[in-house]
Order: C-alpha cells, then structure tokens, then sequence
C-alpha cells in the first residue's frame, strides 16, 4: 500500500493532494491550523486578507484538476472578467489600452478559493485532512538516502512518527526543509533573496455606486524609481470590494483609515482614491510585511535526499505586488502529478527520479515569473540582490511592448504576465519585429 503525507494544507498542499491523488493509495494532509467553519483567513496564512490573483495559467491548471470550480466559485459570489477589457492597468506610467480580448479570470478573496478546493479535496476518498497536527521533523534513513516520514508535535505536546514512501513540503516559506537538510549534512540550499522592504495594507469596502465606473479592477503598478506607491483594487465576491495598498522600500501604509486614504491619495494615479474616498469600510486595516522574494534552489543540491518533494513557497517567494504567488504554487503543484503520471513505481529509483525530473520543471516554470518580477524590482537602486542576466536589455524590449499600440502585441504581453506563455515567446524574430513597429517609442 502505498502512502504519501503532505506537511501543509494550505492551498499548495490541497492542489498537491488533487493532483497525485490517482497515485497512491492513502495521502494524509497535516494541517498546523484548527479547521474552520467560516470563509474568513486562517492563522496560517496572514496574508490571506490581502488580495490574491489567480492568473490565467493559474486558473488553467486548476480548473484542469477541480472541473466545477468555476461554478463553485460563481455560486458563492464570485466575479468574472475579461481581463483586457475589465481590468484599467497603471504600468509604466501609463494606462494600458482596453479591448475585448481572450483571457478569462475570476475574482475573490483567497479564503473563498481554499475553500472551494478544500470542500472538493475532502471528498476524495483516498486523503485525509489532520488539522492542528503540526510536522515538526523528517525522518531519514541514511543507508538508502531517503526521506521515510515525519514527526508530528513538539515542545510540550507528545510526538508521533509517520512513515510514508513520499513527503510533500507545502509549509511555505517558512519550511524546516533547508535547515534540517544542513542539519543533516545534505548540504546548504542555494538561495536567492532580492530586498525590497514592501509593506502592504488591505481592508474590504462597500462602494458608493459609479455609473461611470467600467472596470472591475483598478491596478497601479508603480514604476522605479520615482514611483514607490502600488495598489489592487478588486471586485470579489457578494459585491464587495478588496483594497490592497503597498509600497517599496518602506514606504509603507497605515492601518488607520485615515492615514490608509491619505496614501491612497498620493498614488502614481488619483484614479484608486477617487473610488474609494467615500466607500464604507467593510472590515478593519490589515496590515503584512514583505521583507524579500526568495527563490531556493533545490535543484541546484547534489546530496538532495529521495522522498520528499518541496511544493509552492517552499521553493519561491515572489513579490506579492504582482500577483504571481498562487498561480505559481498551483502549477508547481500540478507539476508534480504530470511527473508521476510518466513514472514506473516499480522502478527502484523511481522516487530520485522524481525528483530530479520534478526540479527540472521547476526551473521551466519559475523563470518567467521571476524575470518579471525581478525586472520591476530592480528599476530601485536601494533593491539589494542578484540581477537576472540581461535583465536591463529585457527592461528596454519590455518597455516597447508597453507602448505599442498594437491589441495583438499587448495581448501576448498579458499571457505572458498570466503565465499562459513563457517569456521568450517574444524573443522570437517575427514577435520581436512586430513589437519594434508597433511601438510608440520608435
């Protein structure tokens, strides 16, 4: 019988669990959290309150594993968009043009999609949610170079061993894996930190009615370094809306709603303020820091232990400003099942081999999003890390897509942003002439 435990059910593990489900026989989730009853954000996750996107690719992947979720979704008040038309983007000083285009998304609140999908993963007759069981350890057999389970409790509660052919880290950014891998003399985990000292503050609001407001979303992307102050506004579920303010380099908002709006007025673009100068506050400030994005490098390890695979934050800690978190976790964690569909578990390397072949697609699906990112961070000369290569000359071709007047160009730029389509697409020689001509920077 074979049996897998994963250690986090937040939305990385949940995914996991869908995912490899027609694998193995029994999956247990340990969960730290207590279960709730509500749709409100767990203690696990802080910056559940705090708007959360789920890009196209994202939302690919998941409606590929959970086919009702758009239902789901909608029959809990969930918002649809198109996001070329219903979405007004601020991005390198200027509104990006507004057309009817081919990307569908939804909108709400992350409690409302952990929801969704846990209800759908709980029913899977093979898993198994433990929640308030925390996994404190890893158990390893060094004749055989692998990970065999996991130890649960600690401090002053009573540990419990749990063995398992296959342990998923989907505790976040916060995992033991890299210290207890040192521990263990696995050697250290190549890690990338890139310092941006972003703070960021959130609060649901009830607007006032605005026969002119056409769009479902207002994004402020600021552009460095004269522009430090972003926002996400957004339409989610049962007519409510998500106000999520940030700024760079410790230009942070306050929790007051005072001082909350009064940020909101010295945005790059008064757009944001004018819309919600006058809205009912639907809940209180809530406020997250974000020190540093965080890429681990696991694949990069060449003592990484057999039977156990790191999911989502585990390996990469983006930027929350640009909305890549979630859909960056639910593809690594759908990564992993496309991995296992191709494996022969009668193999007896299979579970190294899954690893190996796992990390592999990793670095395929972690690239784009933290080029993107790291392209916008490091336009501030206090941002403190390792620049991408050629990361200026991307810069510049990113700002002539920006400007090209072309709804094609901005269209493919968008499916890369939603992770639809890699980066290079536009580095082919056609897409490259195409954006040159169409550019209003010529």
């Amino acid at each position: 019988m074979t049996h897998v435990i994963i250690a986090g059910g937040s939305l990385a593990g949940l995914v996991t669990a869908k995912a490899i489900s027609p694998y193995f026989d029994s999956i247990d989730i340990f969960e730290a959290d207590s279960k709730s009853e509500d749709l409100g954000p767990r203690k696990g996750v802080p910056q559940g309150r705090h708007v959360h996107g789920l890009l196209k690719g994202g939302a690919n992947a998941l409606i590929n594993l959970f086919p009702d979720l758009p239902e789901k979704l909608e029959a809990n008040g969930a918002t649809s968009a198109d996001f070329c038309r219903d979405v007004k983007w601020y991005i390198n000083k200027r509104f990006m043009p507004r057309f009817s285009g081919s990307i569908p998304i939804y909108f709400q609140s992350r409690p409302l999609l952990e929801y969704c999908i846990r209800e759908e993963v709980s029913a899977l007759e093979n898993v198994q949610i433990h929640y308030g069981t925390k996994v404190s350890d890893f158990t390893y057999d060094p004749s055989e170079e692998r990970v065999t389970g996991v130890v649960t409790g600690g401090d002053h509660d009573t540990k419990y061993t749990h063995t398992a052919e296959l342990v998923i880290d989907a505790t976040g950014r916060g995992s033991l894996l890299p210290k207890w891998l040192k521990q263990k003399k696995l050697g250290e985990v190549p890690t990338e930190n890139t310092v941006v000292n972003l703070g960021y503050a959130s609060c649901f609001l009830k607007l006032p009615p605005d026969s002119s407001r056409d769009w479902s979303s207002l994004l402020v992307y600021p552009t460095g370094p004269t522009e430090v102050r972003g926002c996400t506004l957004v339409s989610v579920e049962n007519d409510k809306w998500l106000l999520t303010l940030a700024g760079y380099h410790k230009d942070h908002p306050p929790a007051d709603r005072e001082g909350f709006l009064e940020f909101a007025r010295k945005l790059p673009r008064p757009e944001v303020y004018e819309a919600v100068k006058d809205a009912e506050f639907l809940s209180e400030i809530s406020l997250h820091k974000f020190p540093s994005s965080q890429y681990r490098k696991y694949f990069e390890m060449s003592d990484f232990p057999a039977g156990i695979i790191p999911v989502g934050d585990t390996n990469i800690s983006l930027n929350p400003l640009f909305g890549q978190g979630m859909s960056v976790a639910i593809l690594s964690a759908t990564s992993l099942g496309d991995v296992l569909a191709q494996t022969d578990f009668a193999d007896k390397g299979a579970y190294s081999r899954i690893a190996t072949v796992y990390h592999r697609r990793l670095r395929q699906i972690f690239t784009t999003p933290w080029d993107l990112a790291m392209g916008q961070d490091f336009k501030y000369p206090e941002t403190v890390g390792k620049k991408p290569f050629g990361w200026r000359i991307k810069n510049i071709f990113k700002d002539l897509i920006l400007s090209s007047k072309s709804e094609d160009v901005i269209e493919s730029f968008f499916k890369v942003v939603h992770l639809v389509d890699k980066e290079w697409v536009f580095y082919h020689p056609k897409r490259a002439l195409k954006v040159l001509m169409t550019s209003n920077k010529q």
